[in-house]
Formats: structure tokens, C-alpha cells, sequence
């Protein structure tokens, strides 16, 4: 996570105060320094890091092994990316490809294939099981090691997108915005020492990074959390005094059916940031029912950071809305010929931004420039209101897709019908929609009849050409996406 640059200051401060807790190891801020130096030195001397490193991939679980790893890299200034570990061998391939990455740790569960080392003959595979806490000798000349690596790279960072429709597109920056988005976000949510986050995401999606490292540089405490089992985030929000956490929608719905029927009370929790998807407007009345007016929600992506932030008090007026622009982003709403549109009317969303990515590795990225300010033109469409607060209303699947519904109301609107448990409209090429319903358990024939009957009143109200399909689970990716590409497969079957 942190650099030995940050974090030598902070150990310093903070000393045995605890800086992680995973299920198998709780580090302090001295473990954590004594850790990344311990493991760096192992790294340099066993020429696994070297003056030939230029990138490096990850392909691992959550771990503290993991979390070490990242700051190792971080150190040696060696931009590093986790990528998504469920990914076939044709994406992970692409990945490290698109990245230029030579160097590629992978854990135990996660050994790569025949496959993927005959295509990639000049990436270094390294289990990350190297990462140890056997207190190997910490280098007297660690940082000259690390200088001597004389290490150059235009590129600061790289991620990719989700890749729920295809191949990860593999975004990159030459510029740091951290020192700028962290004091922002600080001083807005007073983050401070005294806070456990508890982890709710892999680390391989980056904004979980993100608040991970606003938690540590203010000397907070890094839970990590197991994001596929919600009676485990129960139990550590309950026990461990979470104070803030980051969560994508479908983990949060699921998260809070299981605190309603345990009765849970709220004691410790005073910050929520909730992104990753579509935040429908129930799941938003919901959360602050169960935990009160602590919840936030902000609209952004990979290729543009945060942009637009909404509390509590924003959710109950406005309900559908992403919240207003973050300071330091500028949002507009643009027509098909990229000319702004007026407020109340749906264009694409376009962003202009000091988080925004310099670019793709592996395609050009679409930016236009309006008033001298460069904007990305991001996979959205949606409109603003005279307030300034963004409504979304659709997320472009197919680059040729025009809008023609707004489908994240379509979708609120099923949601409130009783009996669906969760429901996804999918705009596809053809320009007709593809309705997926989950229905509650153990719904009857004749229950999903009336509901059948109610759904396609709502449906028919709109004039789009549709089909529906029921289910009993909308299938979402670990960082809270819906698998587009396997509904466009189910829809082509």
C-alpha cells in the first residue's frame, strides 16, 4: 500500500499501534515498516526485483502478503496492478500484455497455466508466497539499492476496467493525483487515526486501494474483511469497531438482509462510501434505516477517479441522483456530436478531471476539449439538473448503443415490486432490452404470474421492445459489475 517514503514517517509516529488485521496476522505500523523492508531486501537481493522491471501484475486473493507486496513496489517506483484472479487465461493473458508487464506475482490457488507461460516466455512468474515474515536481514544500504535500480517509467500507475464485456482495457496515468484526492477526502469525511476500514473488495479493483491508503497516511487501522461471506462482515463490524468501509451495492443488499434479521444496532459505523454499480434507490433507503445518516455514494470509473459525491441528506432528496461534482471535477452532459446539452436533457456523461488517465495502453481513449478543459467521454449516459446533481441513466454496453430508455429507473422501478429480489435491464445491440428478474426464494407459479403481469405493465409504460427473462441470482462480478458479457451470451443462446 504505502511507500517506505510514508511510511517511515508514520511508523515513527504511530509505532505499535495496529496498522492491519487480516484473519491470519494483525501487523502494527513497526511490523508493517520492519515487513516491507524485510521483504524488499529479499526482493532486491534475489534479483526478483531488478534493473530489467518494468511492470508488475498481481494475481492473488486479499492477503497481507499481498498488502506488503504492493508497498515493496511502491517503493522501488514500479508501477504494479492486481488483476481480476476469476479471469479466463485469454484475459489475464491480454492483461499483462496490454500492461508491458514482465513481472507477475501469483498465489497458491492462482499458479499459472502451461498456456499462459508458453505465450508470455518473457514474464517472470513469482509466487507471492516469497513475501514471508522470517525476518530476513534488512539490507544497511536499502534505499541506495533501491536508487541503484535507476528505475524510469513514464507511466505512474495502471488499472484496468472490469472487463464484464470483453477484454480489461488497460488505463494509465503519468501523474499522481493521491497527495491532492487524500487531503480532499480527509478533511470532507474527517478520516483520522482512529479509524478501522474495514475491506470489502479484492484489491485488484483500485478503488478499494484508494480508501485503503486515505485509512493508513492518517494512521488508521485496515481490516480486511471476506466480501463473499457477509455473516464474516457482520461479525467484524460488530467486533472489531468498524468506523468506515468502502462496498459495492450487491454485497451491501445482501449485507444488510443478514443485519435485519439479526436485529444489528449500529454503534460504531460513521462513514459509508458506497460505488461499483448502479445504487438503486431502495438499497439507499434501506442502509440508512439500518445504519443512519452515514451513507455516501459517489459516481466516477477507473479512467476518471471520483467525481460526484452525495450523503445522506442528498440520497433522501434526491434518490436517483449520483450526488454534485467533487471539487477539482467538472462534469458535462454531451450530445451525440459531443455539444453540451441543456440541464434536464440525457447525453453522454464526460468528465473533466485531475484524476483523469492519460490514457489506454491498448486503444485510444475518446476525449474532447470544451471551454480549454479536456473531458473523457465515459461509458454513461445520464443528465444534470439546475442543482448540479447528476442522474445516471444507462451504462453504454455496445459502442454503437444510442439511448433510448432510461434504464436504471426502469430497473428501480421493478425493484419495487413485491416478490423481485434484484433486477437488471440490458440494452442490446439491436437496440431491444433484455430484462433479467431475481425473483425472491420460493416463489410460487401463480406468484410469479401476478408478478409477470405487473412487470410487463411497468415494462410496456416505457414503449421499449423487450424480453424477460427470471432467475434466481443477477450474476455480479467480485467489484460489484453486472456480467454483461454473460447476459449478452445467455441472450444469444
Amino acid at each position: 500500500m504505502l511507500p517506505l517514503s510514508k511510511l517511515k514517517p508514520l511508523s515513527a509516529k504511530y509505532q505499535s499501534k495496529t496498522a492491519l488485521i487480516t484473519d491470519d496476522k494483525t501487523i502494527s505500523w513497526n511490523g508493517y515498516k520492519f515487513l516491507v523492508q524485510s521483504n524488499l531486501s529479499r526482493l532486491l537481493q534475489n534479483e526478483i526485483i531488478n534493473q530489467d522491471t518494468k511492470r508488475a501484475i498481481i494475481i492473488a486473493e486479499n492477503s497481507w502478503k499481498l498488502f506488503i507486496l504492493f508497498s515493496c513496489l511502491g517503493s522501488c517506483k514500479i508501477a504494479y496492478s492486481g488483476i481480476d484472479y476469476s479471469m479466463d487465461d485469454e484475459k489475464k493473458i491480454a492483461a499483462i500484455q496490454r500492461s508491458n508487464s514482465n513481472l507477475v506475482f501469483y498465489s497458491e490457488q492462482n499458479e499459472p497455466s502451461a498456456i499462459m507461460r508458453e505465450q508470455l516466455p518473457d514474464v517472470s512468474f513469482v509466487p507471492i508466497d516469497i513475501i514471508s515474515d522470517d525476518k530476513f536481514p534488512i539490507q544497511t544500504n536499502l534505499q541506495d539499492s533501491i536508487d541503484n535500480l535507476n528505475h524510469k517509467d513514464s507511466i505512474t500507475s495502471f488499472a484496468f476496467s472490469s472487463g464484464t464485456t470483453g477484454l480489461p482495457k488497460c488505463i494509465y496515468r503519468t501523474s499522481s493525483f493521491d497527495k491532492r484526492r487524500l487531503a480532499k477526502l480527509t478533511q470532507l469525511y474527517n478520516f483520522n487515526c482512529k479509524d478501522n476500514f474495514l475491506v470489502t473488495l479484492p484489491f485488484y479493483h483500485v478503488s478499494v486501494t484508494g480508501w485503503a491508503r486515505l485509512t493508513l497516511v492518517n494512521g488508521g487501522t485496515v481490516v480486511f474483511g471476506d466480501f463473499n461471506n457477509v455473516d464474516d462482515l457482520r461479525y467484524k463490524i460488530s467486533n472489531y469497531n468498524i468506523s468506515t468501509m468502502l462496498i459495492t451495492p450487491p454485497v451491501l443488499k445482501k449485507l444488510n438482509e443478514r443485519l435485519e434479521e439479526t436485529k444489528f444496532e449500529n454503534s460504531s459505523v460513521r462513514f459509508i462510501m458506497v460505488g461499483g454499480k448502479n445504487f438503486p434507490a431502495t438499497l439507499k433507503e434501506q442502509t440508512i434505516h439500518i445504519f443512519g445518516k452515514v451513507v455516501n455514494e459517489y459516481y466516477g470509473s477507473s479512467e476518471t477517479g471520483i467525481n460526484t459525491l452525495a450523503n445522506s441528506s442528498d440520497m433522501l432528496l434526491h434518490p436517483f441522483s449520483s450526488g454534485r461534482c467533487m471539487e477539482g471535477s467538472k462534469v458535462v452532459i454531451l450530445d451525440n456530436n459531443n455539444i453540451p446539452v441543456k440541464n434536464g436533457n440525457v447525453g453522454r456523461i464526460a468528465v473533466a478531471s485531475y484524476q483523469n488517465a492519460a490514457g489506454y495502453f491498448n486503444k485510444k481513449m475518446t476525449k474532447v476539449v470544451i471551454d480549454n478543459d479536456e473531458y473523457i467521454l465515459t461509458s454513461d449516459y445520464g443528465y444534470m439538473d439546475n442543482s448540479g446533481y447528476l442522474f445516471v441513466v444507462q451504462r453504454v454496453v455496445f459502442d454503437d448503443n444510442k439511448y433510448t430508455a432510461n434504464v436504471f429507473q426502469l430497473e428501480n422501478n421493478l425493484r419495487l415490486v413485491k416478490g423481485i429480489n434484484d433486477a437488471v435491464v440490458f440494452q442490446q445491440e439491436d437496440n431491444t432490452f433484455l430484462i433479467q428478474i431475481a425473483l425472491e426464494p420460493d416463489t410460487t407459479n401463480l406468484k410469479q404470474s401476478l408478478i409477470n403481469d405487473l412487470v410487463t405493465k411497468i415494462i410496456e409504460e416505457t414503449g421499449i421492445k423487450y424480453s424477460i427473462e427470471y432467475t434466481k441470482e443477477i450474476n455480479y462480478s467480485m467489484s460489484g459489475k453486472v456480467k454483461y458479457a454473460e447476459l449478452i451470451k445467455e441472450a444469444g443462446a
